[in-house]
């Protein structure tokens, strides 16, 4: 609603809606009808067996569920009438205005979806490993997916093997660090900001140069 109300800047208001978010969460957990019984962490009740995702091998079906997403979100963008309206608007709002697209309403709808998206890659984290809520759960995903966005040059396809190789780097450095070699694991932050870099560094030169 603030974007497209006001035009206030959709990445820097959410940034900052987080913290609201995380005090909100800490709040909720430290009450007695969200807080783990017996303990005083801020940390939920493990999750039932019965509501987590069913798992094959090493995979839990959560996986099939973020690919069925990203093909979602790719009929949406390309074969829909909402995802061409998006694609207009997000180009040029005010010549979309012109031919009389109603902006406010496709930023909301861009923004319910990508909220939806978020709260799906959420459910990723506690029932695909019976993991428990707490603050600290995200973690830094949220910037991550900044990065795996500008890598996969916000395209669904793009931003599956974008996600699909920082993910594959994120536990190689753990693994790595857990060697007899030691190799820190920041080796690993270091060449995910130089691949980015490298990607970002042509368009920013280009823009410049032009």
């Amino acid at each position: 609603m603030l974007k497209a109300r006001t035009g206030a800047h959709e990445v820097i208001t959410t940034i900052m809606m987080n913290y609201l978010a995380a005090a909100l969460l800490i709040y909720c957990l430290g009450k007695n009808a969200f807080q783990r019984p017996g303990s005083d962490n801020t940390q939920s009740p493990p999750v039932n067996d019965s509501a987590t995702f069913p798992s094959i091998g090493n995979l839990h079906l959560g996986v099939l569920a973020a690919f069925l997403a990203a093909v979602l979100v790719w009929w949406i963008l390309n074969r829909s009438t909402l995802g061409f309206e998006m694609r207009a608007v997000g180009a040029n709002p005010d010549a979309s205005r012109t031919a009389g697209m109603n902006v406010p309403a496709v930023y909301t709808a861009a923004m319910i979806i990508a909220g939806a998206l978020a709260g799906l890659a959420a459910t990723m984290g506690i029932l695909g490993h019976h993991d428990s809520l707490s603050p600290t759960m995200a973690g830094s995903i949220g910037f991550d997916a900044i990065t795996v966005a500008l890598l996969g040059r916000a395209t669904p396809i793009g931003t599956v093997l974008a996600g699909l190789l920082f993910g594959a780097l994120s536990v190689g450095g753990v693994a790595m660090q857990a060697s007899p070699a030691a190799t820190p694991k920041e080796l690993t932050q270091i060449l995910q900001a130089l691949i980015v870099l490298f990607v970002a560094a042509p368009r920013w030169c280009r823009g410049s140069c032009g």
